[in-house]
Order: C-alpha cells, then sequence, then structure tokens
C-alpha cells in the first residue's frame, strides 16, 4: 500500500482546512527555483483532472509556498511538469535527459515541514486522471537532490481573503492550462503536445519581480475604496482568529472539565479501596480473636485430657487393691 504525502489547504467557502495530494516537487536551476505540484482529486471532466503548481521557497530548514510570479518561470514550470508527464507516461525511470529539455531534478522532501496553501494562489493545469498516480510513483522512485536554497531573507506574504473579492476590470476568470498527455508513451498526441508551447491565462496582470528580495509593505492611500476593504478584510480575519481562538479556549475548558471528573472518579475510587482496607483489617482482627479463642480452648482441652489420664490411673490402682481384697 502507497502513503501518499499530504498538503494542508485552506480554500475560500470552507472552513476547515482540506488535504491536498502532494504529487511531486522539482528544481529547475534555470530559474534558480523549485516547484511544487499537488492535487484536491479535482475531476473537472470525465477523464481529467485538475493539478496546481506553487513556488517552493526553502531558506535554511525552513519551506514556503506562494504562487508563480514570473511568467518567465511559470512557462519554465510548464515545460518541465510536461517533461515529467511524458517520463510517467511511459513508465521509463527519470535520469535521461534530452538537449532539447529543461535540465532539472527532483527535490527531497522527505521529512519537512511543509506550511499551509491556498489553491486560488497557484496556477492550475488540467491533465489525465490516470497520470496523477503515475507522476507520484514516479517522484517516490526517482533520485532526488536539497531544494536550491534563497539567498535573500524571505518575508512570508499575508494574505486576507473575502468572498466579496472582485476580480480587476478588464480581467477574465482564471483558466487552467491544458496538458492533454496520452497515457501511452510514443504516440503522436503525446510528442504534440510535448514540443507545443503552452497558452497561460493569469486572473491579473503579473507584477515582475526578484523572488528573492522581499516585498516591501504598501501603506493604504487615505480615501481609497481599497483602503476600506483591506481594513473589511483585515477586521474579517481577526474576527476568524478569535473565534478560532473562542474554540480552542472552548476545547480546553472541556478537556479541563473532563480532567476533573476523572480527578472525581480516581478520588471515589480511592475513598472505596480505604474503605476495603478498613474492612479486611477488621477481619483479620476477628480472625485473629477467634485464633486465640481456639488456641485458650485447645489448651483447657489439654488440661482436662491430662486429669481424665490421672483419674484413669487412680481407678486402676484402686481396683487393683480391691482385686486383692477380695481375693484374701
Amino acid at each position: 500500500m502507497m502513503l501518499l504525502r499530504t498538503l494542508v489547504l485552506e480554500r475560500d467557502g470552507q472552513d476547515a482546512p482540506v488535504n491536498g495530494a502532494l504529487l511531486c516537487g522539482f528544481a529547475v536551476g534555470q530559474a534558480a527555483s523549485n516547484f511544487l505540484v499537488y492535487s484536491l482529486d479535482e475531476e473537472v471532466e470525465p477523464g481529467s483532472s485538475r493539478v496546481y503548481i506553487a513556488a517552493l521557497r526553502k531558506k535554511l530548514d525552513r519551506y514556503f509556498l506562494s504562487g508563480v510570479e514570473s511568467r518567465e518561470d511559470l512557462q519554465l514550470a510548464l515545460d518541465v511538469f510536461k517533461q515529467i508527464l511524458t517520463l510517467a507516461a511511459s513508465g521509463t525511470k527519470a535520469g535521461g535527459v534530452i538537449e532539447t529539455q529543461v535540465p532539472y531534478h527532483f527535490i527531497d522532501l522527505k521529512g519537512c515541514k511543509l506550511p499551509p496553501a491556498r489553491p486560488e494562489d497557484h496556477h492550475s493545469v488540467i491533465i489525465k486522471k490516470a497520470l496523477v498516480m503515475k507522476v507520484i510513483t514516479l517522484g517516490m522512485s526517482a533520485s532526488t537532490l536539497p531544494a536550491i536554497e534563497s539567498a535573500s531573507l524571505i518575508v512570508p506574504s499575508i494574505r486576507f481573503s473575502s468572498q466579496m473579492t472582485s476580480p480587476p476590470k478588464g480581467s477574465s476568470p482564471t483558466e487552467p492550462t491544458r496538458l492533454p498527455m496520452h497515457e501511452h508513451p510514443g504516440e503522436e498526441p503525446l510528442q504534440a503536445v510535448v514540443e507545443a508551447p503552452v497558452m497561460m491565462a493569469q486572473a491579473a496582470p503579473a507584477m515582475p519581480r526578484d523572488p528573492l528580495v522581499p516585498a516591501q509593505p504598501k501603506l493604504p492611500v487615505p480615501g481609497n475604496d481599497s483602503t476600506l476593504f483591506e481594513v473589511d478584510s483585515t477586521l474579517t480575519n481577526l474576527a476568524r482568529v478569535a473565534q478560532e481562538l473562542t474554540q480552542q479556549k472552548l476545547a480546553a475548558n472541556e478537556r479541563e472539565a473532563t480532567l476533573g471528573q476523572w480527578q472525581a472518579q480516581l478520588e471515589q475510587g480511592q475513598s472505596q479501596l480505604d474503605e476495603r482496607v478498613r474492612e479486611l483489617e477488621q477481619r483479620t482482627t476477628q480472625l485473629h480473636d477467634q485464633s486465640l479463642a481456639v488456641s485458650q480452648r485447645t489448651e483447657t482441652l489439654k488440661v482436662m485430657i491430662s486429669q481424665v489420664a490421672g483419674l484413669r490411673q487412680s481407678l486402676r490402682g484402686m481396683l487393683l487393691e480391691l482385686d486383692r481384697v477380695l481375693d484374701s
């Protein structure tokens, strides 16, 4: 039985987090970046599944997840992922690199602690559903290397989600990239997809910046509608945090009440045990007194037996003397 590595995901409109299956993680030296691919087992159409690609940054022993902000990095990640799909579909082991392919290596993510992520921040890709487990199997069996270390300080971005969010004017909803990989290697549809460029659509124009440089916080402009929305989002997030803390406090109170009940039961059990001990002590005393009485009776009986023996001896002597008298 294969044990899948899971990833904690927070989705808009859902109070409780969900778990996503980690397909693979790989590093691309050309982009000096790491990428993570995971699935929520979403079947968008018969035989097809939606997976997500996220940027994975590493600083010392900590990992950070975010969206792929550079269009060029996203294109490289998609090209490498197509190579991985090709290897998974062909059933061959990873390792052979063709000159036209983008160099990459799988990342060793065993034992690492991945932070929670938001699928809404990551790029989605539609692939054949049969390739999901093949990619997982390929990632587990392939040789791995450490993730690319970030040279600069990484400041985790804080995002406030709200269902009132509206897309920017002139933008269209995010459409996932389709990678219609075929399940059998060597056929024409697979080769055509590998060589064809991938068109990408994003919900908002990507702001190119160095992914290794921490983003400077933007001060809100007074009188702007976005300021009110940010304040409302902040208050909503704080209310959610307060609700979570309240739930944690209630859970702690329930655990404390349960411990109190257990303590009362233990004290009651101790009282019953003490009562049993006292009963046993009283019973032992009674048995001791009865044993003394039996011993005394035994001594009295011994004295009476000795007296009877003496009387028997005296009676025998008297009978002998009576016989002599009668004979004479």
